[in-house]
């Protein structure tokens, strides 16, 4: 038996506004609503909307058989819920079906896990908490941002009580003798267990499926299905099929026939007598094969599988170190307002756009950035980080003229109790 867990990454960023070096420091927010209203609305028609109905049709069709499983960004949740409540209240149906599973990830897509362990814990739990709220389940299984995982990241994972975490399934890692086919777990944290993307397959259906210089162009349901019983040799027992959700109607457009192809290719696996569907939490009970060691950093990115689609150059570098610096200042300011601008200044879109790569991995970062070049999403970016830096001193100053007045009152009624006294009831 072969066994395919579809897991969906359900994402978007909060796009900056240009930002004036003269700005004053209560200008409006650092980001642009007019960019994100426009962005969200338009892959919602051609991804969230259809792809929804699509899996709320095929969910309820066959409640024993298919399982999705999802990962949605904070981000993403609070601009549908603001941009669209209908979609909303779809996804939120969705997530609440008994066959769909949900997977809890860092609160703003973040790369926090490189930076700060306590910033990296703060933004699990509360994206934990939101979801717990949202769908009534309590996620088992971790995803990081762009599925960035290494031993130390799988440690906090495990620390914080997660069963499993999916990584890249990259042969330089895989344990000798093995694929990407099975289940691992952590080399010292034994209780979890590593869910490997399958990552041929995926980018088959992510990336080349409309490709008409491929050589499977054009790739049919019953062709995929058929790559899928060539495993059926006792040496693969799951195949992790990981993907952007905005694989279906934007990245790959509806007139390709990619929903098509989805519907068909569901209804063969669900009829099939020895293929089927698990969601990630399904997965949790397969057999452990072998240890699996990630010494440094993976993911899912470009064509290296590491850390370079946001950390390659100094202009990034310098980036994602700035606005980082603030996790001080922002634990004094202990402000709700403030720590959600810094975390959505963090999301990790933001030094993906800044990325410098040629060939097909520069044309992809292309595709993906509003920018006409990475210099430009890094002055952006810089600009808007040092509005916020001075939002904060300014904030800062004031917090600390408040408590020297309170201090110096203390003083007063210290040193003058009576004269205090006789104030307080002439005042009543």
């Amino acid at each position: 038996m072969v066994a395919v867990c579809f897991y969906f990454q359900v994402h978007q960023p909060y796009r900056l506004r240009q930002v004036r070096l003269d700005e004053p420091t209560d200008t409006p927010s650092l980001f642009s609503d007019e960019k994100n209203r426009s962005v969200f609305h338009k892959v919602a028609e051609k991804c969230y909307w259809p792809m929804g109905k699509l899996l709320e049709h095929l969910l309820l069709k066959y409640p024993n058989d298919f399982r999705v499983s999802f990962s949605f960004s904070g981000t993403f949740l609070s601009q549908c819920k603001e941009y669209d409540p209908d979609l909303y209240k779809l996804y939120t149906y969705l997530g609440q079906l008994k066959n769909s599973h949900i997977i809890c990830e860092t609160s703003h897509h973040s790369l926090a896990a490189l930076k700060s362990p306590t910033e990296f814990r703060s933004q699990v739990a509360e994206q934990l908490c939101n979801l717990q709220n949202l769908f009534g389940k309590t996620p088992r299984v971790f995803r990081n941002t762009e599925l960035i995982y290494s031993d130390a990241i799988g440690s906090m994972v495990s620390e914080m009580g997660f069963e499993g975490c999916l990584l890249e399934g990259w042969d330089p890692w895989l344990p000798m003798g093995w694929n990407a086919h099975h289940i691992f777990n952590h080399p010292s944290q034994h209780q979890l267990r590593l869910l490997p993307k399958s990552y041929k397959l995926s980018d088959d259906m992510a990336f080349r499926f409309s490709d008409r210089n491929w050589a499977s162009w054009p790739l049919t349901a019953q062709t995929y299905v058929h790559w899928l019983e060539s495993l059926l040799d006792g040496q693969h027992e799951f195949v992790g099929l990981f993907m952007d959700y905005e694989t279906f109607g934007e990245h790959q457009w509806a007139d390709s026939g990619i929903f098509h192809f989805f519907e068909d290719f569901v209804h063969r696996v669900v009829t099939h007598p020895n293929i089927h569907f698990v969601g990630v939490d399904d997965a949790l009970k397969f057999d452990i094969r072998s240890s699996m060691a990630v010494p440094v950093p993976t993911s899912w990115a470009d064509t290296e599988r590491d850390l370079s689609a946001w950390l390659s150059n100094p202009l990034q570098e310098e980036a994602l170190a700035r606005v980082m610096a603030l996790e001080g200042i922002i634990l004094q300011l202990n402000s709700h307002e403030l720590t959600e601008q810094w975390r959505r200044l963090q999301t990790s879109d933001h030094f993906y756009y800044m990325c410098i790569k040629y060939s097909h991995d520069g044309d992809v970062h292309k595709y993906f950035s509003p920018y006409d070049s990475p210099y430009d999403a890094y002055l952006d970016h810089r600009s808007a980080v040092e509005a916020f830096e001075r939002i904060c001193r300014a904030q800062l100053s004031k917090q600390n003229s408040f408590q020297l007045k309170d201090n110096h009152t203390e003083q007063m009624i210290n040193i003058h109790p009576s004269e205090n006294e006789q104030t307080r009831l002439s005042l009543c």
